[in-house]
């Protein structure tokens, strides 16, 4: 049986001796069993397009940063926690340090693996809902997550957690909590959030890059101090560049959301452009190649018969699809076509910052600030995702609410009203949970999807005169 599913996997035959012991070892700290692979093996089945190799080589990388972070301390590395939303390229930097040190972000390994493709989050949240984060009182699942990993011991105690409070003012309160239970040094690199970016990306507050650039410089020292393995501006420049090829292979994938039908699954894509998020030294490394051989297979089945949805399907925008798949497919089962996500390229190419005499920090800051709205203000998101709409000609939207996020109750329900005005299409915000999926019901949601969905078919009929 686990042959079986490292296979599907897109595991080789020798990486399948190679990495066995080490993937049943993990199985054992997160006491799956035999039951528990063969409920994957359907999962993966179901939700992804496993006939294209590229994807099950992806859901590869997804296992094996799985088993790589479960088995870290086991093997000798020294452990660093980011947090979500990441700092891209500082994160990419502090995993290519040192070959003995592994940087990762344990949330997004565990909502893709043993959320979307186990169906086995709900444990670990019960166990950070016993450790600090109290069930009824919207604490983020995210930190839910990370935190009840850790108290199950199913990932390592790290030797330093670096919270990208950029956003989110509750990762960097968690992360306290490890410190003043655990002693586990912590290093914040925060955000002021004092501008409202009507102007985003064109122009941003030079105060809050510099801000930003500091405080990664001081990161980047304690990084130093603590390892022995300073994160030199050079070192740092180079992983800017590796980190940069990766991030347009996973931004530009949504150019195959454009073709008419959509030739790949959302949830297939959201695995493959999601390993920008990662930031791990494999993914900055075997990313780009991947991605380039899915693109390249895609490419190739759009001019065959193995599609999904029927040409002229109504197309939306998806903002943030939750890690439980099952949502994804219900709204492609309802006839309609994603081609615009929170991945999707902005509608506005953001100019490149220009800096006299900029340190390396005051370039990833720049960067960090312009590469989605969501990481500058609720204003900036907003039009962000209004750009979007326009640009891939959507016929309506849905904005997933993740009600955990206080970042995220702030755009939503202005954005939605603000959508529908400005571009008269139907839009739903649709309130769940990225993680939790005891935070909403699937019949429920489906209720509300079906008339959500006839709303865009006409929507879409009355775009094109074709009437339903």
């Amino acid at each position: 049986m686990v042959n079986d599913f490292l296979e599907l996997c897109g595991f080789e035959p020798p990486e399948i001796r190679a990495q066995k012991e080490r993937f049943e070892t993990t199985l054992e700290i997160l006491n799956l069993g035999p039951a528990d692979i063969e409920e994957a093996i359907a999962r993966v089945n179901r939700y992804y397009d496993v006939d294209l190799l590229s994807i099950r080589k992806i859901l590869g990388i997804w296992i094996k940063e799985l088993v790589d972070m479960v088995l870290a301390k086991q093997e000798n590395k020294k452990v660093v926690y980011a947090s979500m939303p990441p700092n891209y390229q500082f994160v990419a930097a502090m995993s290519s340090a040192a070959d003995d040190i592994y940087c990762i972000i344990p949330e997004t390994i565990l909502g893709t693996v043993i959320g979307s493709i186990f169906g086995k989050m709900t444990p670990i949240l019960e166990a950070a809902e016993g450790a600090g984060l109290p069930p009824g009182n919207a604490f983020c699942s995210f930190l839910q997550t990370r935190l009840g990993a850790i108290k199950k011991g199913i990932i390592p105690m790290p030797d330093l957690a670096v919270p990208s409070c950029y956003i989110c003012d509750h990762s960097p309160k968690v992360d306290e909590l490890l410190n003043e239970i655990y002693g586990v040094p912590v290093v914040y690199i925060d955000n002021p959030f004092e501008e409202r970016g009507d102007q985003w990306p064109n122009v941003i507050d030079q105060r809050r890059v510099k801000y930003i650039a500091r405080d990664m410089e001081v990161a980047a020292e304690q990084f130093g101090d603590l390892f022995g393995c300073p994160i030199t501006e050079s070192k740092a420049r180079q992983v800017i560049a590796e980190e940069g090829r990766l991030f347009k292979a996973a931004s530009s994938l949504c150019d195959l959301l454009e073709m008419d039908p959509v030739p790949i699954r959302q949830n297939s894509l959201k695995i493959a452009q999601e390993l920008a998020s990662i930031c791990s030294r494999r993914c900055v490394q075997e990313g780009p190649a991947v991605l380039a051989q899915l693109r390249q297979e895609v490419e190739q089945r759009a001019e065959g018969d193995k599609r999904r949805l029927p040409k002229g399907a109504p197309r939306i925008m998806f903002t943030m699809a939750p890690f439980d798949p099952a949502i994804v497919e219900m709204v492609e089962d309802l006839g309609l076509a994603i081609s615009a996500t929170a991945l999707s390229p902005p509608a506005v190419t953001a100019p490149v910052g220009q800096w006299e005499n900029a340190s390396v920090w005051e370039e990833i800051a720049d960067t960090l600030l312009r590469r989605r709205g969501s990481q500058y203000s609720s204003t900036a998101t907003i039009n962000q995702y209004k750009g979007l709409a326009r640009q891939y000609q959507v016929d309506g939207a849905i904005l997933f609410h993740h009600i955990g996020c206080r970042q995220y109750c702030n755009w939503i329900p202005q954005g939605q009203v603000r959508i529908e005005k400005e571009l008269g299409i139907p839009v739903i915000a649709l309130e769940g949970d990225f993680i939790d999926s005891r935070e909403y019901s699937a019949a429920q949601i489906r209720n509300r999807l079906e008339p959500f969905a006839q709303m865009v078919r006409a929507s879409a009929g009355n775009k094109t005169g074709r009437g339903l």
